[in-house]
């Protein structure tokens, strides 16, 4: 009877285990697929809205606006913190150090994309349209946030804060930023002012804000703790969809229909920048949404396609590669066409497609014979080109700065005219 009765126990034991959700230990380890599949799709948003940003729009842009809009840039940050909790080394000084190779590596693209076509567009025409823009050598960028949230991170860690903690300072900075917005004065130097706007909305190009932003890098970086104890994926997707689509359905059919109080206007470029609060929330619970879906897809699928796998692995040199592809495109057409995009051009969405295959191939290209990246460069000639990215920027303040008449944001849509 005894050896019956704990048979049956461990059946029972056994039972259980196969229905809980969660584990207490961390047994959800390795690559996971449906980020890849969302960072994938984040990729395609990415520069497709990009594409559309600055040449013209196409006939699906409506739909992959909204789409960029309730998952794009959060997302990428969503998934940066969560991705964080899977990799090898968690020491505060390893985040201090990857925070500022992100923010040196954001500024060589400011340097290369927008600085120093437009310094040649301008010398070129004398337009001065071009020197406004080469002055988005400064701005509060994906990278550069990135950089400042990684720090600022590690700071917090130093301080040995508990994940829990740090998620309520950033909800807390994410809810100030609005009112703090709305309260504060601008500075009357455009220098001083996109200097503040890495940190809060100003009226400079300060699209990602970090105390806007910080809270979806922290939120990942939470959800990744609890993700490695997941012992039932495919139950708690179904439960995530379940639960979160119609909580979110309806929000976004009440937010976008009426005007919320103490809130921004939904899809204004003041909501994209700030996200505050409850829209802070439901984004979250957005990128949720996505990823029990691409796991629900993964399984269908049995098994990830290898291009969703290799954009997972490359998020940030598709990112990098195809701005520059995009905007010294568009500043040579109008240096020489007068026009942003030649009138035949009539599939921006296809153009998107082809930037895509194009980064793919000299993503591969440098895997496998060049084997190039400035963040594995051996030291001293890391720091030599670290150093030298910053000397040319301080280099292109100080001779652009004095030139500009009216400064190039997205608050005047960098000074072109909407097509």
């Amino acid at each position: 009877m005894e050896k019956k009765e704990i048979e049956s126990d461990k059946k029972d034991s056994n039972c259980l285990e196969h229905k809980t959700i969660f584990s207490k230990e961390k047994i959800n380890l390795g690559r996971q697929s449906e980020v890849d599949y969302l960072k994938a799709l984040g990729i395609f948003l990415m520069v497709s809205t990009h594409v559309y940003d600055n040449y013209s729009k196409g006939y699906p842009h409506k739909i992959i606006y909204f789409l960029a809009f309730i998952l794009g840039a959060a997302g990428f940050m969503l998934l940066m913190g969560l991705s964080t909790q899977y990799s090898r080394s968690h020491t505060p000084k390893k985040y201090i150090i990857r925070g500022f190779g992100l923010m040196t590596i954001g500024q060589l693209l400011n340097l290369l994309r927008d600085t120093l076509p437009n310094l040649i567009a301008w010398w070129a025409t004398g337009n001065q349209v071009f020197i406004s823009r080469a002055m988005l050598v400064l701005q509060a960028d994906i990278l550069s946030f990135a950089g400042i949230a990684f720090i600022f991170f590690g700071i917090l860690k130093i301080m040995k804060l508990s994940n829990g903690l740090i998620l309520i300072i950033s909800f807390i900075m994410n809810i100030l930023a609005y009112p703090l917005y709305k309260i504060m004065k601008p500075p009357k130097s455009f220098l001083q002012s996109q200097l503040l706007g890495y940190i809060v909305l100003t009226d400079a190009e300060a699209f990602f804000p970090f105390c806007s932003y910080f809270i979806f890098v922290v939120f990942g970086y939470w959800l990744g703790d609890i993700y490695k104890h997941i012992a039932d994926k495919d139950k708690l997707s179904t439960r995530i969809l379940i639960f979160c689509i119609p909580i979110v359905t309806i929000y976004y059919i009440f937010r976008s229909h009426s005007n919320f109080p103490y809130l921004p206007k939904y899809f204004s470029d003041e909501h994209y920048s700030l996200c505050p609060g409850p829209d802070a929330a439901i984004t979250c619970m957005t990128n949720m949404i996505a990823l029990a879906f691409f796991h629900k897809l993964d399984v269908i699928l049995k098994g990830t396609p290898e291009f969703i796998i290799h954009a997972g692995k490359n998020l940030t040199q598709y990112y990098i590669i195809s701005y520059l592809f995009i905007v010294p495109m568009e500043v040579f057409m109008i240096a020489t066409n007068g026009e942003r995009y030649p009138k035949e051009m009539k599939l921006p969405t296809v153009y998107a497609i082809m930037i895509l295959v194009l980064c793919r191939i000299i993503i591969d290209i440098n895997d496998k014979y060049i084997h190039f990246t400035i963040t594995t460069l051996k030291n001293p000639m890391q720091n030599i080109v670290f150093v030298l990215v910053w000397i040319f920027t301080i280099i292109s303040v100080i001779y652009i700065y004095p030139k500009v008449e009216v400064y190039a944001t997205f608050w005047n849509n960098y000074l072109r005219p909407l097509e």
